[in-house]
């Protein structure tokens, strides 16, 4: 065969191949712009599902999950696996590098995903901390603020404390207590208090010696009690002891994590916003800890001279804020809520007492003056005012819409669970009206 024959025959393959291209390229643009969507779409959508899971995995990524259903194919991106182009898929690329965890729930708006939207909802079939805090008390009246809180799945009673400087602590543990709990599938978290002592606190924590000897002594018996966890509830502690507070808590959780048993860290709300407190570093506990627990109450404490609410609303969202942005994960989180509020005595002369009123026992109170209610938008909370002999008396007090929109927190944050203080102040009715809230704050 000649050479102008070998070269008619080269022009005419290339010119088949060419063809075949731009017919290729012509039936795509079809799909795309009827089939497919538009490049505009498509871009959009690809755009939207790779901010979702970036969402997600900042938010927390334990919440993605691989899609379990087998992603649709384009022309192009056909073409551009078979001619190993890059790029051509980068949300399997995206997903590929990605862990399988638990599934979640997208929150979408009118079945388009959005980038702010589509947040990880709570997930409803993984069960959430519902704690409750518990002042030493009888084995039997134990069991019985127990028997009156269903749903609860930890208790955290007031059983250990500081004992000296040197690291010793009284123990007042209930082996009953611990039994029963367990039988009735709940765990216990024993509280660990520091007597609200700051000076025995630095002594304590300051000194090595001391300080392991402390560390010791807890995860000896948090073994022998048979324990699930320790709740470490130090108030009151200098500033300057920040140092040794975290790393007092660094040492017992690198005890306590080979024995699965947990550590979680009671913590104030910041005064000033973004600015760790007193001895507590934010980030440096959630590190060192498998919960950090806010105690969101006491916004108007017993010796406050200014009356107010004991927690509302706009309150404790600053306070969860505040501590996702220093450092806290949200999985790590337990929302801290009080059970009881305030009533304020404003005496003619200026001064003012305050008494705690279980959450019981509120509506016994207002109904014996004959008070008249309102509510108070914007704090989240109901307000009360009647006369008294020497002035008056008012208080602030939750409702179940209060409970509502603070639970709501756990579920729109996918914060770990909730903390109520305490048991003793509950009732079977204050009880079912936090477990309907948490399941309201779900639907």
């Amino acid at each position: 065969m000649d050479r102008d024959k070998m070269a008619h025959i080269r022009q005419w393959i290339l010119a088949v191949s060419g063809i075949l291209l731009l017919a290729v390229g012509a039936i795509s643009a079809l799909l795309l712009l009827y089939g497919g969507g538009s490049w505009q779409s498509t871009a959009r959508l690809e755009a939207s599902r790779l901010s979702t899971i970036e969402m997600n995995e900042l938010v927390g990524a334990s919440r993605y999950q691989k899609s379990a259903q087998p992603s649709k194919h384009t022309v192009l991106a056909s073409i551009g696996t078979v001619l190993h182009l890059p790029f051509v898929r980068p949300l399997q690329m995206l997903q590929s590098q990605l862990p399988n965890t638990k599934v979640t729930t997208a929150l979408q708006s009118n079945g388009q995903n959005s980038l702010f939207k589509t947040l990880s909802n709570w997930e409803t079939h993984a069960k959430k901390i519902t704690l409750g805090w518990i002042p030493y008390n009888t084995v039997s009246n134990t069991e019985q603020m127990i028997k009156q809180s269903p749903g609860i799945t930890v208790i955290s009673p007031k059983w250990l404390s500081i004992k000296s400087s040197d690291g010793s602590i009284t123990s007042r543990v209930q082996p009953q207590v611990v039994s029963y709990a367990h039988q009735h599938g709940i765990k216990v978290w024993a509280l660990v208090d520091n007597q609200f002592r700051a000076n025995l606190t630095h002594q304590t924590l300051s000194n090595q010696k001391s300080r392991e000897n402390l560390v010791n002594k807890l995860v000896s018996t948090a073994k022998a009690d048979k324990l699930d966890g320790l709740n470490i509830d130090f108030e009151n502690i200098h500033s300057k002891d920040e140092k040794y507070f975290t790393q007092f808590v660094a040492e017992l959780h690198q005890k306590l994590k080979p024995l699965h048993i947990t550590l979680s860290v009671d913590v104030t709300k910041d005064i000033v916003f973004l600015q760790d407190n007193a001895a507590f570093f934010h980030a440096g506990l959630a590190a060192n800890s498998d919960y950090v627990i806010l105690m969101a109450y006491d916004e108007h404490w017993a010796g406050d001279p200014n009356p107010g609410p004991v927690a509302d609303v706009p309150w404790v969202t600053s306070g969860v804020n505040d501590l996702l942005d220093t450092g806290v994960p949200a999985n790590k989180l337990i929302l801290g809520i009080p059970l009881y509020a305030r009533f304020w005595y404003v005496h003619n002369n200026g001064q003012v007492s305050s008494e705690a009123v279980a959450d019981a026992n509120i509506g016994n109170v207002l109904a014996q003056h004959k008070a008249a209610t309102s509510w108070k938008s914007n704090l989240g909370v109901a307000y009360a005012r009647y006369s008294q002999p020497d002035g008056y008396e008012e208080a602030w007090y939750e409702t179940g819409k209060t409970l509502s929109e603070k639970l709501s927190l756990v579920n729109h944050d996918g914060l770990a669970g909730i903390a109520a203080w305490s048991l003793n102040l509950s009732s079977t009715k204050t009880w079912q009206n936090v477990m309907d809230s948490l399941r309201q704050s779900l639907s």
